[in-house]
Formats: structure tokens, C-alpha cells, sequence
């Protein structure tokens, strides 16, 4: 990991981020790397099918590819290119120290993981447009409430920054050793399978899905439920295999299987597996996507989502602690969540 400080005179692309508005981060429409962000969202729209995020899922499930540390997948994330990122071309290894100080200095005392702070309102989170259209219920469970009151049951937050350090390491399933995914099944944003395509995705003006991809012919799949229930929940439905889902399963099993270390809470594998559905927690064509399906928890899970969200996407800045304070803390948080050896 020592390389990141060799990484960290990378500046040209870093200076440029640093002037950008909020409003800038995820264009669509005329970004640098246009061409290869409409190709991935192409391919997503098209090939994502659910037959196959169902296949790829189990097959996933197995966990047969290594048994490594986290520390040793962390050295796979800069052989990482996510050609549907219209925003970052930095080593992935550096997106993920960015986003992990983003989670400390956004929402923790002095860089302090043991010290969450309290004054972090759910409705900072929203827009006011965002928040004139939630429904009435989801602003009864937030007005008024903080992270650490809308969650009371969790008492240590220390895990909320590792979550924004190893949140795309899941993106290792690119790499031939496990599984070799391409761009389309491993990046962008996430959608639900077997239901028709919701608006609040990315492109879906541009009729893709429509045209090319083969569950467009199959009737079960055409209506806003599709094959599923109203207000199912997101953790029934099955989602377009990426990063995400593979990362989420490797956690799921670690805490079923490991000992002597601190628990992640279901709260930070929410985050986890559904941080890159931005049609349902952060989306950009206007309504949110995807409401028919969510259950009480995903709206219970929701803020959690936007704060890891704008800790990930306002996050490109170069202004980070030497890289030997960086690997300290965050080792050091490594080593209380997780075991010395993990299935992947």
C-alpha cells in the first residue's frame, strides 16, 4: 500500500476536481469520459438480464475464489478501471482512503471513529425538492431525528468509516482470479430484474432496455412489480449483479463465520449492497425509482445510504493525512472488524 503516497502527486485531475460544484459530479451528458460511460450503461441496460444476475448471484455465493485479508484484496484495487465513472479516473486505492476520511470528517468528531457526531440531521440529506416529495411517513421517521436517534440501537460507529474504505473493493471481481466480470456486471449504477425498467435510471430515455435487451419480450417483467410483491423489500428482489451484491456476500458470510472480532451491523452491509442503486436512493431524472418495492426497513435504511453517497461522490480531494496515518487508523479498523483470513 505504500505506492498510494507515490500516488498521491497525481494532481491534474485532482486540481480539477477540486473546483467542482456539486452539480457537476455525475454528468451524463458531456463528461471527459462520455463515450465509455454511455458503452457501460449501454451494456448494463442491455445484457443485465435476471436469468443471468440469478446465475451470477449463485455462482458468487460459493466464495470459492481466495482466502486473503482485506489488506491483501486492497493491494487488487488499483489493477481496477470502473469505465463508468464520468467523474473520477484516480487510482481506486485512493477513491477509497477519500471516501473513508470523507465518512470521518462529514460525521465524527476530530477524525474520531468512537466519536459520531450529534448534530447530523436526517433532513441534511435531502433536498428541499427531495424532501417536499418523500411520502408522508418517510418524514415522520426522519424529521426531527439525527443519525445516532434514528439508530439508537447502534452504539459504536466505528465501522461507518470502514464502510467508505472497502465499499468498492467488491470491484475485484473484474480481475481473472475471481471471475473475471466485464465493466457492464461489475460497475454503474444497480437495477431490479423482473420488473419493467423505472425512469430514475440513468439513460432510460434512451429506450436500450426496450430495444435490445432480452427480458423486454418477457410479459411477467413488464409492469413497475413485475414478479414481484408491493413493498417487498429490496433484500427480496434480485438486483443486476455488480461490485456491490459480490462484497455484500463476502460480508454476510464472514459474520456468520468469524470470531473474536468486532460485529458489522445489518446496517453497514445495507450499505454495502445497495450503495450503488442511485435510482432508489439518489436519483437523477426526477422521482424516485423504484417505490413499489421498497419495504418500512429500506426507507429505515435510506438515509444511511445518501450518507455514505455524498461522503463517496464529494470526496475527491488530495488534502489527506500523510498515507503512514491513514494505514494506521484504518488498519487498525480493519483488524477490529475482521477476521486475519477472509472467504472470497
Amino acid at each position: 500500500m505504500a505506492a498510494i503516497g507515490e500516488k498521491r502527486a497525481i494532481s491534474a485531475t485532482e486540481d480539477a476536481k477540486k473546483s467542482k460544484t456539486k452539480q457537476e459530479f455525475r454528468n451524463y451528458e458531456d463528461s471527459v469520459f462520455q463515450e465509455r460511460v454511455e458503452q457501460t450503461y449501454f451494456n448494463i441496460q442491455t445484457k443485465q438480464t435476471y436469468a443471468r444476475a440469478k446465475q451470477v448471484l449463485d455462482a458468487y455465493r460459493k466464495l470459492d475464489k481466495a482466502v486473503m485479508s482485506v489488506e491483501e484484496m486492497m493491494q487488487f484495487l488499483d489493477t481496477i478501471v470502473d469505465e463508468s465513472d464520468p467523474d473520477n479516473d484516480l487510482p481506486q486505492s485512493i477513491h477509497a482512503y477519500q471516501t473513508a476520511e470523507s465518512v470521518l470528517t462529514r460525521y465524527f468528531e476530530n477524525r474520531d471513529p468512537s466519536k459520531l457526531k450529534k448534530t447530523v440531521a436526517i433532513e441534511q440529506f435531502f433536498g428541499v425538492e427531495e424532501w417536499a416529495e418523500l411520502p408522508e411517513h418517510a418524514k415522520r421517521l426522519y424529521a426531527g431525528k439525527t443519525l445516532d436517534t434514528l439508530y439508537p440501537h447502534i452504539k459504536d460507529w466505528a465501522w461507518f468509516p470502514l464502510v467508505g474504505l472497502i465499499h468498492d473493493l467488491g470491484k475485484v471481481c473484474g480481475e481473472q482470479d475471481f471471475g473475471g466480470m466485464p465493466q457492464w456486471s461489475m460497475v454503474g449504477d444497480t437495477l431490479v430484474m423482473g420488473c419493467a425498467l423505472d425512469s430514475a435510471n440513468i439513460y432510460a430515455g434512451k429506450g436500450w432496455y426496450k430495444a435490445h435487451n432480452p427480458d423486454a419480450q418477457v410479459p411477467e417483467y413488464q409492469t413497475p412489480l413485475g414478479i414481484y410483491t408491493a413493498n417487498c423489500g429490496f433484500d427480496q428482489v434480485i438486483m443486476s449483479y455488480g461490485h456491490d451484491e459480490y462484497l455484500a456476500t463476502v460480508l454476510d458470510q464472514h459474520e456468520k463465520e468469524k470470531t473474536g472480532v468486532k460485529a458489522l451491523p445489518k446496517e453497514a452491509i445495507y450499505q454495502i449492497r445497495f450503495h450503488s442503486f442511485y435510482p432508489w436512493h439518489s436519483p437523477k431524472n426526477g422521482a424516485r425509482g423504484y417505490t413499489q418495492l421498497a419495504s418500512e426497513e429500506d426507507w429505515r435504511n435510506l438515509p444511511l445510504l445518501k450518507a455514505l453517497q455524498k461522503a463517496d461522490l464529494y470526496s475527491k480531494s488530495p488534502n489527506m493525512p500523510p498515507i503512514e496515518e491513514l494505514q494506521k487508523l484504518y488498519g487498525g479498523l480493519i483488524r477490529d472488524h475482521f477476521s486475519p483470513l477472509v472467504r472470497w
